[in-house]
């Protein structure tokens, strides 16, 4: 593994600190230098040459600074966590905003590749056999950018292993940029490959919200098989970890890189909230990214007049009523259900947004309940 060197700026100590000690304690990063805001860190800057800088600021002060580090080292990546409200904005020649204060270690050792141009339009094919491919069809359909084209495939019922694909898949399959494998069996995992042939696919999603539906073993299948047709997959676990460069959670996330898996991701995957607040009431949500199944804009539908100290206990009910349709079997990987998981990553973007708004570290649980 190569070390990418850091070089932390801010002007306020205890936040030098605190990510300092969170970075020495992550392998492959290396900790060049710190300075607070003055003359000598710029030039401290130019002499070390770090990989990455760090900035921590609040709004105004935090772009200052990042046009500053520009003009000493062109074309330096810098990573900005805003001390206002604790988004963490990655600077490289354009700025790409969204990330959350969990993920700076992420944001750091993140490869610079998303920089490139995003696809203007994307077809997507989405092969689906129940409620769960339908509903996450239909909201893409309803909420997805103009210049994409959503064309659905409901697989008839198929045996447990199929010899023979041909006989099983679709009489036309439209040409195709991304392949939603949306089944609810292995058995329609198993078209997958051949579905992307036909359509030409550059990259499929096959997200996995039951284990049943997907196990590890045909995943490894899948993985070898299209890799060798030059096709890009990703396996998200459950299907709303999925950001513009990683899936999954905790210990099994893994990252990627694909301009078409990306551009999907900026608009549904890993739900991401804006939400403003007046006199301790939600006042508006809006859902910067919604979950595919739509659930982030159901939640954010009724945190609207709820109390700013209860918006996370009530999104975690909300999303349980929507119904989220992840698994309800524990993960031995994970030690936890896919529908609970499910639930944190919703709990957790309510947080990220209601947490400054909040006058002390601490969330209001309606009383008798618990969190």
């Amino acid at each position: 593994m190569s070390t990418c060197r850091v070089f932390i700026l801010t002007g306020h100590p205890l936040f030098a600190e605190g990510v300092e000690t969170l970075l020495r304690e992550q392998p492959g990063l290396e900790i060049v230098g710190s300075g607070n805001v003055s003359p000598e860190a710029f030039a401290r800057i130019q002499e070390m040459a770090p990989d990455v800088v760090v900035i921590g600021a609040p709004g105004e002060e935090q772009e200052a600074l990042v046009a500053r580090v520009f003009q000493a080292l062109p074309g330096l990546k810098v990573v900005a966590l805003n001390l206002d409200d604790n988004r963490i904005h990655i600077h490289y020649r354009q700025t790409k905003v969204g990330r959350q204060v969990e993920d700076l270690v992420e944001a750091i050792r993140q490869p610079l590749e998303w920089g490139r141009p995003r696809p203007a339009q994307m077809r997507i094919f989405a092969v689906v056999q129940g409620h769960y491919g339908q509903r996450i069809v239909e909201n893409i359909r309803a909420h997805g950018p103009r210049g994409w084209t959503v064309e659905s495939w409901r697989a008839p019922d198929l045996p447990a292993m199929i010899d023979d694909p041909e006989a099983y898949l679709p009489l036309h399959v439209p040409p195709a940029d991304l392949i939603l494998a949306l089944g609810e069996s292995p058995s329609v995992a198993q078209l997958i490959p051949d579905i992307a042939r036909r359509a030409g696919a550059r990259a499929v999603i096959a997200p996995v919200d039951h284990s049943a539906w997907l196990p590890e073993g045909l995943i490894r299948q899948l993985e070898v098989r299209l890799n060798q047709m030059g096709v890009a997959a990703v396996f998200p676990r459950p299907f709303c970890s999925l950001t513009e460069d990683t899936y999954n959670v905790r210990h099994q996330r893994v990252a990627y890189s694909n301009p078409w898996i990306a551009e999907f991701a900026r608009h549904f995957g890993r739900p991401v909230f804006r939400i403003r607040a007046a006199n301790g009431i939600v006042q508006a949500v809006e859902v910067e990214r919604d979950t595919a199944c739509g659930c982030a804009r159901f939640v954010a539908e009724h945190l609207v007049g709820m109390p700013v100290g209860e918006a996370i206990f009530q999104a975690g009910i909300v999303h349980h009523h929507y119904p989220c349709l992840a698994g309800m079997t524990i993960e031995r990987s994970l030690g936890d259900t896919l529908l609970h998981l499910s639930g944190q990553l919703m709990r957790q973007a309510v947080e990220v947004e209601v947490a400054p708004l909040l006058p002390r570290a601490a969330y209001l649980v309606p009383e008798g309940r618990s969190a």
